[in-house]
C-alpha cells in the first residue's frame, strides 16, 4: 500500500468517525464502499458479501468500542438498555447469518429490497416526527428494559445482511418510539454496536476465503491492512463526533440523521 493510499484510508476514517459520533451510526455508509474499491476485481464473486460485511463490522465495532466509553463519560447511555437491545440484536444476526450459510445465499442485492423498505419507513418516521408540534423532550425517562428488545432485533438483521451498525434503525426507534433524547438516542445505539458486532466478526475471521488480498496481513475475511488505518483513525474522530452533538440542537442532529437517511436510501436504490 502506498503513501497515498494510506492517506485517503486515514481521511476516510476520520470522516467515518466523526459521522458515526455524531448520528450515533457505525459509519458502514463511508467505510463500505472503500472496502469494496480495495476487493475489487481481487476476490471470489462468491467471497464479496463475506470481504465487505466482515471487514465493515470489524471497523465498525472498534469505532462503536470508542464511541461507548466517550458516551459513558458523558452519561449518554444505560448499561441494561445497552445488554437488552444488544443481546436481542446478536440473537437475530446470528440467526438470518446462519441461515443465509444454510441455503448459500451470498448475494447482496437480494436484500435491496428489504433494506430500501426498512429505511423509507424509518425516514417517514422521522419526518413525521419533526413536523408534529410535539417538541423533543430533553427529560430521561427510561421505559422497561423488555421495550429495547425490538429494537435490538431489527438492528441485528439489518447488520447481519448490509455490514452497517443498526443505528439507522435504533436511533429513531429510542428518540421516536420510546420517546429518549436525541443525545441519549445517539449514545445508545452507538454503545450497543460493538455488541452487535463482535460475534459475527468473530464468524467472519475463522472463514476460510478463496482468494487473499493480503496474504501476509489477513485473518479470515479481515484484511487487517485497511482495517487498522480506517479503523484507528474513526475511533479517535467519533470522539469528536459526540463532543460536537453535545453543542448541537436536538433538531439539528435529527435533520442530519434524516440527511444521512436519504443519502443511505439514494446510494442503495441507484448504486451497487
Amino acid at each position: 500500500m502506498d503513501y497515498l493510499s494510506l492517506l485517503f484510508l486515514l481521511g476516510a476514517g476520520v470522516f467515518g468517525g466523526i459521522l458515526s459520533g455524531l448520528l450515533g451510526v457505525g459509519g458502514g455508509l463511508v467505510f463500505i464502499p472503500i472496502i469494496q474499491y480495495i476487493i475489487q476485481d481481487k476476490v471470489a464473486p462468491g467471497d464479496i458479501v463475506s470481504y465487505t460485511i466482515g471487514n465493515s463490522l470489524m471497523i465498525i465495532f472498534i469505532v462503536g468500542l470508542s464511541g461507548f466509553l466517550k458516551q459513558r463519560q458523558l452519561k449518554n447511555t444505560n448499561t441494561k438498555a445497552t445488554i437488552y437491545t444488544g443481546i436481542a440484536a446478536v440473537c437475530s444476526s446470528l440467526l438470518v447469518t446462519a441461515l443465509l450459510n444454510i441455503f448459500e445465499i451470498n448475494d447482496l442485492s437480494i436484500f435491496k429490497s428489504f433494506f430500501t423498505l426498512v429505511l423509507i419507513v424509518t425516514i417517514i418516521r422521522v419526518l413525521i416526527g419533526q413536523f408534529s408540534k410535539n417538541k423533543d423532550s430533553e427529560v430521561l425517562n427510561l421505559p422497561p428494559y423488555k421495550k429495547f428488545i425490538p429494537a435490538g432485533l431489527f438492528a441485528g438483521i439489518i447488520t447481519s445482511l448490509t455490514g452497517l451498525g443498526g443505528g439507522v434503525i435504533m436511533v429513531p426507534y429510542f428518540n421516536k418510539i420510546l420517546k429518549l433524547p436525541v443525545r441519549f438516542s445517539t449514545g445508545l445505539s452507538l454503545s450497543v454496536i460493538p455488541i452487535i458486532a463482535l460475534p459475527l466478526i468473530i464468524y467472519y475471521m475463522v472463514q476460510k476465503p478463496v482468494l487473499l488480498v493480503f496474504p501476509t496481513f489477513q485473518t479470515g475475511f479481515m484484511m487487517w491492512a485497511a482495517i487498522i488505518p480506517l479503523g484507528l483513525s474513526a475511533a479517535i474522530s467519533a470522539r469528536w463526533g459526540i463532543i460536537l452533538a453535545q453543542k448541537m440542537r436536538p433538531s439539528i442532529i435529527l435533520f442530519l440523521f434524516l440527511a444521512f437517511s436519504l443519502f443511505t436510501l439514494f446510494r442503495v436504490l441507484f448504486f451497487k
